[in-house]
């Protein structure tokens, strides 16, 4: 199996397929190696030692990307879930045994390709979309890393991919199981079903001020706040100093004069082509006889037949031909060499060109408008010349002023003050962190290290400066240290007599639920059982598809995963709590299964890909499954 895999891990789809890497996939997907020696393991993989501290910032890194992209409804009690926790040292763990099969295998990666890769990553890239060194080492530097450094981590990061998407790559579905997966995805059930709401029972709730307590004692796990600290800090951005840097007229003025080429507009022209395609392998005769076709074309224009009526009638181009050949505005730089310079020799509109040849074939141009290059007026862009030039000037004293936090911040290891009142800065104070962080500053995994550094946390030094962002820096220093802790009874009874209140509710429309369905199933009809101004109401059977909005989806899956049942006339009937607390009932009366000669050719082949997909899915992990199965791994729970 592994001989196949490397032979058709070879060439260059592996990194095509990567695209443009994911910067914080390569941060913390592919682990440090480079580790001070004596630290606690969080695993070993065949020997090979998975630090605590590559935990961390594997753990870090995944909840604050959680945190992102989830915003205001991140679920804070994830940072202490073991489950979290145990998801995150499993994939570190399968990192370590897909590199160390793709190093066994010999895959490899050239220099020059891995140049590639990095020169086609925007957040590499300037503003004229090519590759910055300058910004290349600023963000790497932003994020602790040196180009050495990640370069090693990125040809990891490739390699493992190249091993996985070959594996993803290599399953294949059959037509049967196409048009099985057909008949089950458009499949439809008739269902009957209704909710218990569990509110109605709330109001006849009550929790006494013992059991509340007790819960209190019984649960302290629940009501732990884990170890935290605050900091004091100094931030130095090019920002806020761009803020203070006075500007006059005259100074701006001197700038837009120094700067004026960036506020030129090229020349644009418009044009119309008719394309008489030569194939790539074609031979000398191929060519020579598009060659005649094209002069003959240019021939008919010459005798006055209108050029879009031709367009339409013999370009090879089936972008533009329906369009009359119109190709629209474009500047130097965009269109083929050979093109681009008979359309810019043209001198005026309406005028044709001679059939040109290109890459693509034969083309007989027309140009029809030109807009003429110009110089942006000063009082046309002066808000963005006093924006470039206070950042420009903020950048300049930005590497002067940092220069000097950072000394004075070393030279008085145990007071901001002095640099504060040096640069003119205000010290402020986060709100408490754990070490799985915090926000603000301290949704920075390397300000979160630093709180907790020896150097900070016991000694009660100043950090070295830190590096936020391309100039944006900071340094922190103790202002209070948080031990591990329970939250007071006080703070948290009310919240605890709701959970109290709502699990006695979820509790009694569950008894009242499996009361309704004991007695459906023991043949009585629904309009008998759920009287009307009862608490439950019956909604009438109807047909519902998989993705039907007008049935809730818990209800809507629950059906799905019912036998089918012997007849319409004996439903099966179920019932299960929900997840608001509710509880349904449900009756199945009838499937009817989709019908695989409907799909179109496009849907036929969207499903095959899904499929293809899925099974690839299941190719790896069961590669994965094999490759746990022979490695020895130890994973120490206690240190995560």
């Amino acid at each position: 199996m592994l001989e196949a895999i490397r032979n058709r891990a070879q060439g260059i789809f592996a990194w095509v397929i990567v695209g443009l890497i994911a910067i914080p996939f390569t941060l913390w997907g592919i682990n440090n190696y480079m580790l001070d020696g004596g630290e606690a393991l969080a695993a070993s993989v065949n020997g090979e030692e998975i630090s605590t501290r590559e935990f961390r910032s594997a753990f870090l890194s995944y909840t604050q990307q959680l945190r992102f992209l989830m915003g205001a409804s991140f679920p804070e009690e994830m940072l202490d879930d073991p489950a979290t926790k145990q998801n995150v040292i499993e994939g570190l763990v399968e990192q370590r045994l897909v590199l160390d099969t793709a190093a066994k295998l010999g895959l490899g990666m050239s220099d020059s390709s891995l140049s590639q890769v990095i020169r086609s990553n925007k957040a590499f890239q300037g503003e004229s979309g090519q590759f910055d060194s300058q910004r290349y080492e600023a963000v790497l530097g932003s994020q602790g890393l040196t180009p050495v450094a990640y370069e090693a981590r990125l040809r990891s990061a490739l390699l493992s991919e190249q091993l996985v998407s070959t594996l993803r790559l290599s399953a294949f579905t059959t037509q049967q199981e196409v048009e099985a997966i057909a008949r089950l995805q458009q499949q439809k059930r008739e269902i009957g079903y209704s909710i218990v709401p569990s509110a109605t029972f709330r109001d006849v709730i009550e929790v006494s001020a013992d059991k509340v307590r007790q819960y209190y004692d019984d649960h302290p796990e629940e009501f732990r706040i884990p170890e935290q600290v605050k900091v004091h800090y100094l931030r130095l951005t090019a920002d806020s100093l761009a803020t203070d840097i006075p500007l006059d007229e005259q100074t701006l003025r001197d700038f837009y004069e120094e700067s004026e080429d960036q506020y030129r507009v090229p020349e644009r022209r418009r044009a119309s082509h008719i394309l008489i395609t030569v194939p790539p392998q074609g031979d000398e005769a191929t060519r020579q006889q598009a060659q005649e076709k094209a002069e003959a074309v240019f021939e008919r224009l010459q005798q006055g037949e209108d050029f879009e009526e031709v367009a339409k009638e013999v370009s090879d181009d089936p972008g533009s031909a329906q369009k009359g050949g119109d190709l629209g505005f474009f500047g130097r730089g965009v269109m083929d060499p050979a093109f681009e310079e008979a359309v810019f020799s043209l001198e005026e509109t309406g005028a044709l060109s001679e059939p040109v040849l290109s890459k693509f074939g034969y083309h007989i141009i027309k140009l029809t408008d030109i807009e003429a290059g110009e110089v942006k007026p000063f009082e046309a862009v002066s808000e963005e010349l006093a924006q470039r030039y206070r950042r420009q000037i903020a950048e300049e004293q930005f590497y002067e002023q940092a220069e000097i936090l950072d000394n004075l911040t070393y030279e008085n290891p145990f007071t901001l003050e002095v640099a504060a009142e040096t640069l003119g800065l205000s010290i402020e104070t986060s709100e408490p962190f754990s070490q799985n962080g915090g926000s603000g500053i301290a949704a920075n995994p390397k300000v979160v290290a630093a709180a907790f550094s020896e150097e900070v946390l016991r000694e009660e030094m100043n950090s070295q400066t830190i590096e936020l962002a391309p100039n944006d820096v900071v340094v922190v220093r103790l202002d209070k240290h948080l031990l591990a802790d329970t939250k007071p009874f006080e703070e948290v009874r009310e919240e605890i007599e709701e959970k109290l209140t709502l699990d006695q509710a979820m509790a009694q429309a569950q008894e009242r639920g499996e009361t309704l369905v004991a007695h459906l199933q023991q043949g009585e009809s629904p309009e008998t059982v759920f009287k009307e101004g009862g608490e439950a109401v019956w909604n009438e059977k109807k047909l519902y598809a998989r993705d039907d909005q007008e049935i809730p989806s818990e209800v809507l899956k629950m059906a799905y995963e019912l036998p089918h049942p012997e007849s319409p006339e004996n439903p099966v009937f179920a019932g299960q709590p929900l997840g608001s607390g509710d509880y349904a009932v449900v009756g199945l009366y009838r499937v009817e299964n989709g019908n695989p000669g409907k799909l179109d050719e496009k849907a036929r082949r969207s499903l095959a890909q899904e499929m293809e997909k899925a099974h690839g899915e299941m190719v790896y992990r069961d590669f994965i499954q094999e490759l746990k199965s022979k490695a020895d791994i130890k994973i120490y729970t206690e240190n995560l």
